[in-house]
């Protein structure tokens, strides 16, 4: 958890003294030790000195921003002007001594982040271990809690939806997110009631002895296939660690085999290992490493998640529950090794079709968009007439709907030419992701990737398995070769 204050202010200078005073008082709820808080305030004095000063020409007073968080490991003062661009780059290789470099002699870290049309913000770091006796510091998830045992039958039970547990469901979101949940739909208790009474989407929960909703899990089926998608998993922040969110997927795991699905599949979150575990702990097969999917709307309260201001990366895990063993697929040249690794990963054989199927899709090549991640997927099921320039038409059109990534789904079961289709889509830029089992008509997809914005985190990415890390690396390579 961590505390924000915020003051805008005028580039004033007569209101400097204003701010530093704010700050202060800030800190104050820190117990910070004196000489560490004169440090910090010196820092941030020069910092917003050099905004009133440098960042507005003259006759010009625009606001200046100043947010104090208070971390359960530190406090950052962030300092945001929307005055002239900055070369901090070079300033700081400059030989000038004075302003700016001064700061690192005060405190832990100073970041400047060049915002583009948003201005441009310097943020300073100072460790610092809070006390603070109103504040509980939970993580974002009690997926890390290893033993499902912990959860005391007596007090809470795992159910199914009933009509009427939509509106605290819609609540659980708004306690782990407040806002910044990007599956907004389930802000909507109606909408939540009505995809659950149509069999689109089938809830779990949690619930106490005394009837309060604490914990939710869903399966979300998928449009032309029969799986479902494991997710929007969140628990009352005061019932974490208690093994709620375990005993939930295991529910979820029978109902998607009651339901006879062929298979289901989460999406973790590179930003911190503990979906990653969860999911492997359950039987999942990691099969996709998909860039950027995340918007950076999506706000974590856990202090120990990677922070990132751009769009985060997920690794795609299925549990496969139709019996089969094997799947008939066009492996493609390219990406052979790793088509071969990833299904064996999923306890799956590879085939050689022994004939290739009649098309049973509409068109050859489609595209999806998702409102939700601000992402579009190219779908090849079959090389067409004029191939090529049907690729590069949707992915025009794909472009003009300013995508941040775009995904390419190619069909592993129908796709007879499918290293014709590998080969255009590298030439575009694409890169490897992954394999989605089961998709679309119950096929198998070859998924690659493009990033289409530089608010993309390929850096930041947590790994939990040595699977992932290496899918990770093959990714990264592929990216610094293109």
């Amino acid at each position: 958890m961590k505390r924000t204050l915020s003051l805008t202010i005028p580039g004033s200078e007569k209101f400097v003294s204003l701010a530093i005073n704010f700050i202060k008082e800030a800190l104050s709820l820190a117990k910070m030790d004196p000489k560490d808080m004169v440090r910090i305030l010196d820092a941030c004095r020069e910092l917003i000195c050099n905004a009133v000063r440098h960042a507005y020409p003259r006759q010009m007073e625009g606001p200046i921003d100043i947010d104090v968080r208070l971390l359960s490991y530190g406090v950052e003062v962030s300092v945001h002007d929307m005055g002239m661009p900055f070369d901090y780059y070079r300033y700081m290789e400059s030989p000038h001594n004075g302003g700016l470099k001064r700061i690192h002699t005060c405190i832990d870290e100073l970041r400047f982040l060049n915002m583009g049309q948003n201005g441009k913000s310097f943020t300073i770091y100072k460790a610092h271990p809070l006390d603070l006796d109103d504040m509980v510091f939970r993580p974002y998830s009690d997926l890390e809690d290893e033993s499902p045992a912990s959860l005391k039958p007596a007090s809470i039970q795992i159910r199914d939806y009933e009509t009427g547990d939509e509106e605290s469901i819609s609540r659980l979101i708004y306690n782990n997110y407040t806002y910044s949940y990007y599956k907004a739909l389930f802000y909507y208790p109606r909408k939540i009631r009505e995809l659950n009474e149509r069999e689109e989407i089938a809830s779990v929960v949690a619930e106490t002895r005394e009837g309060h909703i604490v914990g939710h899990f869903a399966l979300v089926k998928t449009e032309g296939g029969n799986t479902a998608e494991i997710g929007v998993a969140v628990v009352d922040p005061d019932y974490k660690g208690k093994g709620i969110m375990n005993a939930m997927l295991e529910r979820i795991i029978n109902r998607a085999k009651e339901m006879k699905l062929d298979a289901i599949f989460g999406e973790a979150l590179m930003l911190h290992p503990f979906s990653q575990r969860a999911n492997l702990r359950h039987g999942f097969g990691e099969s996709a490493l998909l860039l950027g999917i995340v918007p950076n709307t999506l706000s974590l309260t856990d202090p120990n998640a990677v922070r990132t201001k751009k769009r985060a990366a997920v690794l795609v895990g299925y549990k496969i529950l139709n019996p089969t063993t094997s799947r008939a697929i066009f492996t493609p040249t390219r990406y052979k090794r790793l088509v071969e690794t990833i299904y064996g990963n999923n306890k799956l054989s590879i085939e050689r079709p022994k004939k290739r199927l009649p098309s049973s899709f509409k068109s050859a090549i489609g595209y999806e968009l998702s409102e939700y991640t601000q992402t579009g997927t190219l779908v090849i099921n079959d090389i067409c007439d004029d191939f090529t320039r049907a690729i590069r038409h949707v992915m025009h059109t794909l472009c003009r709907k300013h995508v941040n990534m775009i995904y390419a789904d190619i069909n592993l079961m129908r796709c007879g030419r499918i290293d014709d289709a590998v080969e255009l889509l590298k030439e575009e830029g694409f890169v490897f992701s992954g394999v989605i089992f089961f998709g679309r008509g119950n096929c198998d997809y070859l998924r690659v990737q493009m990033i289409a914005s530089d608010n993309v985190e390929i850096e930041q990415i947590v790994c939990h398995s040595d699977f992932c890390s290496g899918l990770l690396h093959e990714i990264n390579e592929e990216i610094a070769s293109s």
